[in-house]
């Protein structure tokens, strides 16, 4: 059989890659090649539009498994050359070690475990709100699903949990992930760590469950139609798979990290009958394949028509998706915010609360929430409904899941046409930094508030005062930290984060403290004199947030001290000598 022999020829060429690169891992491209085909076979995919905003997704949650995926978009024609192969794990090249999102079709940088499937909740909440949003007269615009493909690994990760538990309370069935149980990880076989019943514990969390007891690309497929036609649970489908397949290390650990021989290779492709030329495919392989792509091309050309008629008869909508496309509403709610009054006393995380409503809410292309703690934190938009009560809602409970709600948030940014924003306390962002830190390396435009700052939250004791968080944050690359001393500052966050949609934190504080003399204009440079006195300057105090207030105090005791407000380090490293 045809498909047979597609998978058996992608098995080698992702060993042929990682063999070429004398890196990667050999295990999951053998026990996973008929699982990638077998998706990319059902995928919604425009061979010349990789953003195309009706495409399916796919997150690879295992990144390890990259060099399969890598061979999967060569098969599938999508602007992966041999030479591309040949890069593999090399730097610069379209081919890293784990996929990242500025490689083509590539839809989700991977490589810590776990982090795909928050990922991938986050995508598929994406979906289900713009579907909700956009489809009129019976015409659904968006209908496009998420795939996941996980791997043991991922399973017994805490992020991959509290991800899978919100997707069962939020029924969300246009996601489906694919589980490539292999039952082996790096040390062993996983009883000697992991004895979950998963069908059970899927059962409980209200996910539909399939379970494919072959590696075999026609019961696969039958398995995603399958989820497809289920309308109220995500599903999950289980293929019992074998680490190494093919390979002399079949079923073991050691194969997980293989790099093989030139020796090994040939006994493989000799198992698998595939003669092809080194990391090529075969003529039948790829003519068969390049029918399906054709069938695709079809497909999409059929679904713009379709969707140009609806557009004719709704410009209204038209004009609506193209400025969630080109963000257009995150450059409109930027300059109003030179309308909103400056003059009150309140603390950061009300006047916070305040722009949240006043700027954010007209930016209608964002959603967000927090990690159980809106009523504290204040991050919540006051006229909008909830999540769970209608898709269209803007405000997410995440529960108290603050590693999930930021890789949540990132899936809803990767769909490419939203923003979101995230809380939780300062002390507790440590719990989410994996996720913020792929935030930053993707360069997504979530926006983060963190709230009780300082140690003067000391009536909680020192579990809820934030002490090394701030120096971390500012160290992250990428990532704009914004700690506010007043509401000018806090609007020179937002001008800042709208303008240039960059991964932004902003650190708030439930103290009060008073506006001075500060502008917008001196706070978007990052830094600026905020109190200073006529006469002989002694000393310079730099301070940032509640913090800039007893320095001022300070200040006017001792006299001849000049104050800095810093809100933002990076930003004020970026301005002129």
């Amino acid at each position: 059989m045809i498909e047979n022999k597609i998978v058996n020829n992608l098995r080698v060429v992702a060993c042929e890659e990682i063999s070429n690169s004398k890196s990667g891992h050999s295990g999951v491209a053998l026990s996973g090649a008929p699982i990638f085909y077998t998706i990319y076979k059902n995928l919604k995919f425009d061979r010349n539009d990789d953003k195309y905003f009706n495409r399916d997704f796919f997150v690879v949650s295992c990144g390890h498994s990259s060099s399969l995926l890598y061979a999967t978009l060569n098969l599938f024609n999508l602007n992966y050359t041999k030479e591309d192969l040949c890069n593999f794990r090399k730097i610069n090249s379209k081919t890293p070690g784990h996929p990242e999102t500025s490689s083509p079709f590539v839809d989700c940088s991977t490589g810590p475990l776990g982090q795909g499937v928050a990922n991938s909740v986050g995508l598929a909440i994406a979906q289900k709100h713009l579907k909700e949003f956009f489809s009129k007269d019976n015409f659904e615009i968006f209908n496009n699903y998420t795939y996941c493909f996980v791997g043991d690994g991922c399973m017994m990760e805490g992020v991959a949990n509290e991800s899978f538990s919100l997707a069962g309370k939020l029924k969300l069935n246009n996601l489906i992930f694919i589980y490539d149980r292999n039952r082996k990880t790096i040390e062993g076989d996983i009883s000697i760590t992991f004895n979950e019943n998963i069908e059970e514990k899927f059962k409980a969390l209200n996910f539909n469950i399939i379970n494919v007891l072959q590696n075999d690309v026609e019961l696969i497929n039958k398995a995603i139609v399958e989820a497809k036609n289920n309308k109220n649970k995500p599903t999950i489908i289980i293929v019992d798979t074998t680490m190494g397949y093919g390979s002399n290390y079949e079923d073991s650990e050691l194969c997980h990290g293989r790099v093989f021989t030139e020796e090994e290779i040939n006994l493989l492709k000799n198992k698998l009958n595939i003669n092809n030329t080194k990391l090529e495919f075969c003529d039948d392989v790829k003519n068969y394949v390049n029918k399906i792509c054709k069938q695709k091309e079809k497909n999409i050309t059929k679904e713009k028509i379709l969707l140009e008629k609806y557009f004719n008869k709704n410009p209204k909508e038209k004009e609506k998706l193209e400025k969630f496309i080109n963000f257009s509403y995150f450059n409109e709610s930027a300059d109003k915010i030179d309308e909103i009054n400056t003059s009150n006393n309140l603390s950061t995380r009300e006047n916070n609360h305040i722009v949240l409503n006043k700027v954010l809410n007209e930016c209608l292309n964002v959603l967000g929430g927090t990690g159980d703690v809106a009523s504290s934190t204040l991050t919540y938009f006051k006229n909008e409904k909830y999540f769970d009560e209608t898709y269209l809602g803007r405000n997410i409970h995440f529960g108290v899941r603050e590693h999930a709600m930021a890789g949540i948030c990132n899936g809803i940014c990767l769909s490419g046409l939203l923003g979101a924003f995230c809380s939780c306390y300062l002390s507790f962002s440590d719990y989410l930094k994996p996720a913020l830190r792929m935030t930053a390396l993707m360069n997504l435009p979530v926006l983060y508030m963190f709230s009780h700052d300082s140690i003067f939250v000391g009536q909680d004791g020192p579990t809820h005062q934030p002490i090394e968080q701030l120096v971390g944050l500012r160290a992250t690359p990428n990532l704009y930290t914004f700690k506010p001393y007043n509401l000018n500052e806090i609007l020179a966050c937002y001008k800042h984060y709208l303008t240039t949609k960059t991964p932004t934190a902003l650190i708030l504080s439930k103290e009060t403290s008073n506006n001075e003399k500060s502008r917008i204009s001196f706070a978007n440079k990052g830094g600026y004199i905020i109190f200073k006195e006529i006469g002989e300057h002694k000393a310079t105090i730099l301070s940032s947030g509640f913090e800039v207030g007893i320095a001022t105090e300070i200040a006017k005791e001792l006299k001849g001290i000049r104050v800095v407000s810093i809100p933002c380090f990076k930003l004020f490293d970026s301005q002129s000598k």
